[in-house]
């Protein structure tokens, strides 16, 4: 018998530990709020509390649109990094709905 274990379901366990909670934007622009290991939600000056669906991977995050607007979007991949009290997600490589094409870099709260 054979027994394969993967270091990257663990990773994305710590990881989905490390992100629940509320983690500001360095320029205070936008927040998010990670409810649970399915959901958060950004808030903006102009928007509050706008639902999003997500998934961690070993270094990439899922996200996709579900809030109010109800508008056809798919589902987008982004490399993230969880260092102490920073989370970093680069969405420079595909549009996502709701952010810019940007590196962001979040503070938690």
């Amino acid at each position: 018998m054979i027994t394969l274990i993967s270091c990257e379901k663990i990773e994305v366990v710590i990881n989905q530990n490390k992100i629940l909670g509320t983690w500001i934007s360095i320029d205070n622009n936008d927040t998010l709020d990670f409810v649970n290991y399915d959901n958060f939600y950004k808030s903006t000056l102009y928007m509050r509390y706008d639902h999003y669906d997500y998934q961690l991977y070993a270094n990439t995050i899922e996200i996709c649109y579900k809030g109010i607007y109800e508008v056809i979007v798919f589902p987008t991949l982004h490399k993230y990094q969880i260092e102490g009290n920073n989370l970093t997600i680069d969405f420079t490589n595909t549009i996502c709905y709701g952010f810019g094409s940007e590196v962001i870099t979040y503070r938690k709260e």
